[in-house]
């Protein structure tokens, strides 16, 4: 990660911590971790959620997904511009997460086989939270997941919202290494 990124990435959270979330950018075993868990290949279509500067993005490219296989919806402006710029053939909206199947939708993507997210939804309330998931589910393959990490030790999303929606829940990954540590967890519908 550049300087220019960090320093966007710091002045984005002074600004509103409660929606960045983490003073610092995912690193980048945690990114690729994402990744791996997203299943990330050239014949899969994957949003992402909150992609900040990018470094999950990046590890999405890497991973093998195809740029116009790649939709990112980012709330914050200045996030929004730098990526556009960082990804001009990716498609990046700035939008919110919550209307997730309009802007789908809108771009013409039927659905899509992972939806990664570096929302900090466990600290959303719950009917955000719900909206958010609900918004992913109802996009995704029937065989779609739904990528999020989280700094605390339980799975990042509402328990009560897991059993509504009859989610699988799966811890994929702790990422030690990173700052600070996280885990990546897995949500697919049980049949």
């Amino acid at each position: 990660m550049s300087l220019a990124e960090r320093k966007l990435f710091v002045e984005r959270w002074i600004r509103s911590p409660l929606k960045v979330a983490s003073v610092t950018p995912s690193g980048p075993e945690l990114c690729r971790a994402m990744a791996k868990a997203a299943l990330a290949g050239p014949a899969r279509r994957v949003v992402e959620l909150g992609p900040g500067t990018g470094p999950v993005t990046s590890a999405l490219l890497s991973h093998g997904v195809s740029p116009d296989n790649l939709l990112m919806i980012e709330l914050d402006p200045a996030f929004a511009d730098h990526l556009a710029l960082q990804h001009p053939t990716a498609t990046v909206v700035r939008g919110d997460a919550t209307r997730m199947q309009r802007i789908l939708q809108t771009h013409g993507w039927p659905e899509c086989n992972a939806v990664v997210s570096g929302l900090p939804l466990i600290a959303m309330p719950l009917s955000v939270q719900a909206r958010i998931v609900r918004s992913a589910f109802s996009m995704l393959a029937p065989d779609g997941l739904f990528v999020q990490f989280t700094y605390g030790p339980f799975a990042p999303v509402n328990p009560e919202l897991i059993r509504r929606m009859r989610l699988k829940p799966r811890r994929f990954a702790w990422i030690a290494r990173n700052l600070p540590p996280a885990s990546v967890w897995t949500f697919r519908r049980l049949p």
